[in-house]
């Protein structure tokens, strides 16, 4: 297990210089306003521009290699853009935002806990309703209350994150002219009533596309699992149903649960980045759309690397997690 695990991580170096190459590179090749405008400003005079090209090395080469005539017919590049910012990367710092000039892991850390905080309660909104409802849903089957899940799994998965969220302001203030929290973020120790106010309803919303395709996918292994010799053998026993279902068939069915609950986690991480940009909410989500649309390039990097590395550290505790669930299930 413990050789598996750091396999896998030895990886997540690889994977984080790719998407950091990635990213430097597209950000300074596409066709969009000049860097130093972003920073310097529309007004900006072109002495100005020269003196921030000069002070960002905005002139240097971009890729940390070139490609030369003679035999090895590559050349590496340390005055090049990349190399500089991948040397300040490895040592902490990721630099410093065009618009505020603040340290982009300083703004990081002062947003996250208002973003963990809706993607953990999103989370466990998404789990907990995907798996009890899907599980009900298949104990039931053609029932009502399974009619109900499968329309309510279609339209949480069909219908946008957005739309549910401008409805969560729309609705309340046409018909009983009461304004949900919008904007800011006030710590839960501080004010309880005001942080849960902000982030529940926004959790609730978020949680439903993550628990729609969790209900389904929990419905259709579990109607697989109870259709089993095992099940119906411990049925024959006079087990309890709860014990049935909790003992034998959740867990023989909880490896491609496991691994949906990875999917609803990438699903409800990007619906938090949704939820802060419509509730105004001061979180890394609003961070990266501001960012987005002011061309703040160093925090788009930054945060782009972050979720790669999110996204392949969710992927190894899901697997991880399935020697948990399977005894047959070895890692080597």
């Amino acid at each position: 297990m413990w050789r598996y695990t750091l396999r896998r991580l030895s990886f997540l170096p690889v994977i984080l210089f790719t998407v950091s190459i990635l990213v430097f590179v597209l950000l300074r090749v596409l066709p969009t306003s000049d860097i130093a405008d972003v920073i310097g400003g529309q007004n900006a005079t072109p002495e100005q521009k020269r003196a921030i090209r000069a002070q960002y090395h905005l002139n240097d080469p971009i890729f940390p290699i070139s490609f030369t005539s003679s035999a090895p017919f590559v050349e590496a590049r340390k005055d090049s853009q990349y190399s500089r910012w991948l040397i300040d990367a490895v040592q902490g710092d990721f630099g410093k935002t065009f618009t505020s000039q603040k340290s982009v892991r300083a703004e990081f850390f002062r947003r996250f806990p208002a973003s963990f905080e809706i993607v953990a309660l999103s989370l466990f909104f998404s789990v907990v309703f995907g798996i009890s409802f899907g599980i009900l849903s298949a104990m039931y089957r053609n029932s009502a209350l399974d009619y109900f899940v499968r329309i309510f799994a279609v339209f949480g998965t069909s219908i946008p994150e957005f739309f549910l969220l401008s409805l969560l302001i729309i609705i309340p203030s046409y018909l009983w002219n009461y304004s949900p929290p919008v904007g800011g973020y006030v710590p839960i120790y501080e004010d309880p009533w005001t942080n849960l106010r902000l982030f529940l309803p926004a959790a609730l919303v978020v949680g439903i596309g993550g628990s729609a395709g969790l209900m389904r996918l929990v419905r259709t292994t579990m109607l697989e699992v109870l259709r089993s010799d095992y099940v119906r053998t411990a049925k024959a026993k006079g087990l309890q149903q709860r014990t049935v279902i909790l003992t034998h068939a959740l867990r023989n069915a909880s490896t491609p649960i496991l691994t949906a609950v990875g999917s609803a986690f990438i699903l409800v991480f990007g619906g938090s980045i949704v939820a802060e940009r419509i509730l105004s909410i001061d979180g890394n989500g609003l961070f990266l759309f501001r960012s987005t649309f002011s061309r703040d390039l160093p925090v788009i990097q930054f945060l782009a690397i972050y979720t790669a590395a999110i996204v392949v550290l969710v992927n190894l505790i899901v697997d991880l997690s399935y020697a948990w669930a399977d005894p047959r299930v070895k890692y080597h």
